[in-house]
């Protein structure tokens, strides 16, 4: 029986970056390419574009990480799109309204680079898992009321439980 492989592969072309998602994009490695992406939008990025043509399943978490990068990269004049997703990945990414708020695109070729395998690096904290979590539904709760009432519960459990952590969470959208 063969194991299924959930990777990330990226490149960097001047400034834009690509990440290939590859099998599962979910909260279980959300942690590792939030950090990649927080590391690369410390230098200037003006695109990053992130295709799902081989991503065979994504879970909230990983769709909110995409919502709140790409916020974060536009606030420096950046854009983040989504290219070539299957259709059941549109499909999700319709259903919690990301591609309200995301550039999706079928057809499109990447261009020739080197892609490297993102590495976990050192194993983070339950707590800075939590406030990845945290961060992407706090994303996705502020793209529209469906998705702001679906996250509610949610958020108000995962603060109180950051909160047992020891951390002092960001105020999130609802409790605005």
């Amino acid at each position: 029986m063969s194991q299924s492989i959930n990777v990330y592969h990226v490149a960097r072309n001047g400034v834009h970056v690509y990440v290939r998602a590859i099998g599962l994009a979910n909260m279980k490695n959300a942690q590792m390419l939030d950090a990649f992406l927080r590391a690369e939008m410390r230098t200037q990025v003006d695109i990053i574009c992130v295709d799902l043509s081989a991503c065979t399943g994504m879970d909230s978490t990983f769709m909110g990480l995409m919502v709140g990068t790409s916020g974060q990269l536009a606030t420096s004049g950046g854009k983040l799109v989504v290219i070539n997703p299957t259709d059941a990945g549109h499909r999700l990414l319709g259903m919690l309204g990301v591609t309200e708020v995301i550039p999706v695109v079928s057809g499109c070729d990447l261009p020739e680079l080197e892609f490297v395998a993102l590495e976990a690096g050192v194993s983070q904290s339950q707590l800075a898992r939590m406030e990845v979590i945290q961060r992407a539904h706090q994303s996705l709760a502020a793209i529209n009321e469906a998705n702001r009432t679906k996250f509610a519960a949610f958020l108000v459990a995962l603060e109180a439980d950051l909160g047992r952590h020891g951390a002092t969470p960001p105020k999130t959208p609802l409790t605005d």
